[in-house]
């Protein structure tokens, strides 16, 4: 690096003090030029003995005439001086071979059509006469050659007409003059097309533009323009950017319809429009910027516009709009200025999605604003906005950058004149080493994570001691990236030194370490009664990520930093005094992630009168018993009364514990939780079972449906889920499927009042001997079914599924309510089965009972063949009861007993 110094040291001193000797007819020229403006000799220092250093060197009041670049040629042209009588002719420039640029400074006199007669690039003209512009029409079919023209405070003293034709080879063409009552007019006189990079005119009216085309026009209209004038702007269709201004501002101006631009600027007073504007008739419109509107341009005090959807941009300044409505403003937009308008009316409280900058500054508007304004641009200030300032603000309100965006506001909680210290800051720092490049030895990619709350934004915070890192936005407030150049030296730190100047309690310096990256460091601690002072560093200043342990006790964090820890430990003596003085207590510190265990003993930490003497101010009076200082006031809290106590949430803490202003934080009775202790925690302490929460609003556990609420969830809520009936040969069995768990205290069945005897039982079915109703009658009834257990009743309708076909049709009687005790009732029985049995076919009946005829013949001769083949005849009286077949429709339900004598017959 320091040799690239040497170097361009020694190449400044060459190019300044070595540069090539000037043409000699270069320098005649020059000379000549010179000696029509001034005296050479009483200007310029000799650079030989026939010759005056008039290039590349300044004269002797310090000022540079000309550049040569050390080639030799004059380049640049820079002319100066008081001599008004010199009149610059093209000939006294067009002996230049090299010439591109020249600057006048001063109110010279100029040949008629000088410019016709000048070759250059460059021309710049400040304070100029108006015989610069004393032009003919195309003298002998010349044109200007000048490609960037430039005329600026030109001062006319009679009319003028400037025709574009004159122009053609002009890229850039710049002409404004000074007020006057006489009068510019431009002549569009092209037949082709022409396009200008830039045109920045002073005119009497406003020029057509057919067959013109420019990047940007702008236009100040001269106080006697031509009204008329403003019907060229339909001509307007190649230009992007349009600017209007006004030399009398106190000049009132209608609103202009150039309907083919891209973007509108107007800087008059606007005259009162007839209606409504209707914007969408501007297609191509984006931004639209009106700074100085006037009291005029407006309706009713309405806003004068009306399908706004296409604008992007807008501003409205120094006009009279009565009412701010936001929602009829744009909802999507870049740039967004209503200044100094006279408006009332209510800003939204929460910064409006996808908006950009905006500045309502200047206005009567209230309303209030709140964290989410924290992250954007905007200016507010000098408007009757009240409420409470959020803090992001408070904590960095002495920043410039800030206060001018609020100031001049009525906000509740801030007092400008004395801003309180900022208590919200919130610092936390990781580092990430991840890349696209997968190339870890990268460092150029590595790059420090700054997050947490209130951190303002990137010009709120200053690297000092590293000046090679820079800082970026993610999310202003919240966080920033650290990175470090890619061509700097050196690897990027993982601790840092970041400092807030701008803080109401003074510049702060931070030093803060990446976390997760060193482990905490304990290097000694010091105890004042129940306060704990841990010393050492990679500590944090967010007391949310830190934990302290002190015998496996969590001691209640009162402050942090990178190298020191205040922690507030309840009944500590008690929890010291349970160790021996021989054993070690430990005492372990978790900064995020990583921990560390420091091991001391009672003697170690002070007990009582071996303390440390605390200095305790103004605030207290140290107490030799205790080992800390007994505060003078509340408002006083930790070891030496150096801070001030905290509040609760709630004072009083719902009246279920008390306030603990040591720590800010209630302390809760038994079986109380919340910052304010107003939740009750479930089963007295205990919680819920069986997958229940608890509402600690109530104290009641919010429980499954199979799940009793008052019990914590573990006395089972029984529920029927289907119903099972089934006919067996004497009696019924009813089957319920649902959930009734393994705690059945009082377990009780019944159906319509009427007890089901229960056979069995388990978690998910009970099974019970039902009131014996007819089919029909339970399908046509509503019946209650309960189930009663632990105190709880289920309550639903008696519609069982008829398992074995229970119902009352005629062929099914015998598959419903018991079976024939021989093989003709077994056949019987599949046939109920079939799809014929429910049939009332007087054919099907007329079958059956022949086969039933039949049936009894083959019966008796088989009876026959048996007494004829044993040769005896024996008497009998077998009586044999047959069960009646029961019709599922119309049958009636009777039993019938046969008699059967058979007689032995004896050979």
């Amino acid at each position: 690096m320091k040799r690239g110094f040497i170097l361009f040291f020694f190449l400044f001193v060459f190019s300044r003090f070595n540069h090539a000797t000037m043409v000699t007819s270069e320098y005649k020229c020059l000379f000549n030029l010179l000696s029509k403006i001034l005296i050479v000799s009483h200007n310029f220092n000799l650079e030989s003995k026939n010759r005056y250093a008039l290039c590349d060197s300044e004269d002797k009041s310090g000022f540079t005439w000309a550049i040569c670049y050390d080639t030799g040629y004059v380049d640049e042209i820079h002319l100066s001086g008081k001599n008004t009588s010199t009149i610059l002719t093209s000939n006294d420039f067009i002996c230049f071979e090299s010439l591109y640029f020249v600057e006048i400074f001063f109110n010279y006199k100029f040949e008629k059509n000088f410019l016709f007669g000048m070759r250059l690039e460059y021309f710049y003209s400040q304070s100029s006469d108006d015989s610069l512009i004393d032009m003919d029409l195309n003298v002998n079919n010349k044109t200007i050659l000048i490609k960037f023209l430039n005329i600026y405070q030109l001062e006319i003293k009679r009319d003028f007409n400037i025709y574009f034709s004159n122009f053609i080879n002009t890229t850039q063409l710049v002409i404004d003059t000074l007020p006057s009552n006489y009068q510019i007019n431009y002549i569009n006189n092209l037949v082709n097309y022409k396009f200008f990079l830039l045109m920045q005119i002073s005119s009497s009216n406003i020029p057509s533009m057919h067959n013109i085309g420019t990047n940007e026009l702008s236009i100040k209209l001269l106080s006697n323009f031509n009204l008329e004038s403003f019907s060229n702007f339909q001509t307007y269709g190649e230009i992007d950017t349009l600017t209007l201004t006004s030399s009398d501002p106190s000049s009132i101006i209608p609103f202009p319809f150039p309907s083919g631009v891209s973007k509108l600027k107007i800087n008059y007073q606007i005259d009162k429009p007839l209606d409504f504007i209707d914007l969408s008739k501007f297609e191509n419109l984006g931004p639209l910027i009106i700074s100085n509107a006037g009291v005029l341009f407006n309706l009713d005090g309405e806003l004068p516009f009306i399908n706004m959807q296409n604008i992007n941009t807008l501003e409205f300044s120094n006009g009279r709009i009565n009412y701010f409505n936001w929602t009829n403003l744009l909802t999507n937009f870049d740039y967004l200025t209503m200044e100094n308008n006279g408006m009332t009316g209510t800003i939204p409280t929460t910064f409006p999605n996808g908006s950009g900058w905006f500045n309502l500054k200047g206005n009567k508007l209230t309303g209030e604003i709140d964290e989410s304004w924290c992250g954007n641009i905007f200016d507010i200030s000098h408007n009757f906005i009240g409420g409470q300032l959020p803090s992001c603000f408070k904590c960095h309100y002495l920043q410039p950058e800030i206060n001018t965006r609020l100031s001049g506001n009525r906000f509740i909680n801030f007092n400008p004149n004395n801003p309180e210290p900022c208590k919200t800051l919130e610092l936390n720092l990781s580092y990430n080493n991840n890349n696209n490049n997968n190339n870890n030895n990268d460092s150029s990619f590595h790059q420090l994570i700054l997050y947490g709350n209130d951190l303002g934004y990137s010009t709120s915070m200053r690297l000092l001691d590293n000046p090679n890192l820079g800082i970026t936005t993610i999310i202003a407030c919240k966080e920033f990236k650290i990175t470090k150049a890619p061509w700097k030296t050196g690897v990027l730190p993982k601790v840092i030194n970041i400092t807030f100047p701008f803080l109401p309690q003074g510049p702060r310096t931070f030093e803060i370490s990446a976390y997760n990256e060193f482990l905490p460091q304990i290097d000694s601690m010091v105890r004042y009664s129940d306060y704990f002072i841990i010393n050492g560093k990679y500590f944090a200043y967010n007391q949310s990520v830190i934990n302290v342990l002190i015998s496996n006790h969590p001691c209640s964090i009162i402050t942090s930093n990178f190298n020191r820890i205040q922690c507030y430990l309840s009944n500590s003596i008690q929890i010291i005094n349970n160790n021996n003085n021989n054993e070690l207590i430990t005492c372990i510190i978790q900064v995020m992630n990583v921990s560390s265990t420091f091991n001391f003993t009672v003697n170690q930490a002070c007990n009582g009168d071996n303390c440390p003497i605390a200095d305790c101010g103004k605030y207290g009076e140290y107490n030799y018993e205790s080992g800390v200082c007994d505060c003078y006031s509340n408002e006083s809290r930790g070891y030496s009364c150096e801070l001030k106590s905290l509040d609760c949430s709630s004072k009083d803490c719902s009246g279920n514990g008390y306030c603990n202003q040591i720590i800010g934080k209630c302390e809760c009775n038994k079986n109380r939780i919340y910052d304010d202790c107003s939740g009750i925690i479930c089963n007295d302490g205990k919680g819920c079972y069986n997958g229940g929460n608890c509402n600690f609003q109530s104290g009641i556990c919010n429980c499954s449906s199979k799940w009793i609420e008052t019990s914590a969830c573990t006395i089972p809520k029984q529920s029927v889920d289907s119903q099972q009936l089934q006919q067996n040969k004497n009696d019924q069995i009813l089957t319920l499927i649902g959930w009734f768990g393994d705690i059945n205290k009082f377990l009780t069945i019944s159906i319509d009042g009427k007890v089901c005897d229960i056979i069995s039982n388990d978690n998910e079915s009970i099974q019970c001997i039902p009131p014996n109703y007819d089919c029909e009658l339970i399908k046509t009834s509503s019946f209650k079914l309960s189930v009663s257990q632990n105190n709880y009743i289920w309550d639903g309708i008696y519609n069982p599924i008829f398992i074995n076909g229970c119902n009352n049709d005629e062929d099914s009687s015998s598959s419903s309510f018991g079976s024939i005790g021989n093989s003709d009732n077994s056949d019987e029985k599949k046939n109920s089965s079939s799809p014929f049995s429910s049939s009332k076919n007087s054919i099907i009946i007329i079958s059956i009972v022949l086969s039933l005829i039949l049936l009894g013949l083959l019966g008796i001769l088989f009876f026959k063949k048996i007494i004829i083949k044993n040769n005896y005849f024996n008497l009998n009286n077998i009586e044999v009861n047959i069960n009646s077949i029961e019709d599922d429709y119309d049958q009636p339900d009777k039993l019938t007993k046969n008699k059967i004598i058979l007689i032995q017959l004896k050979s």
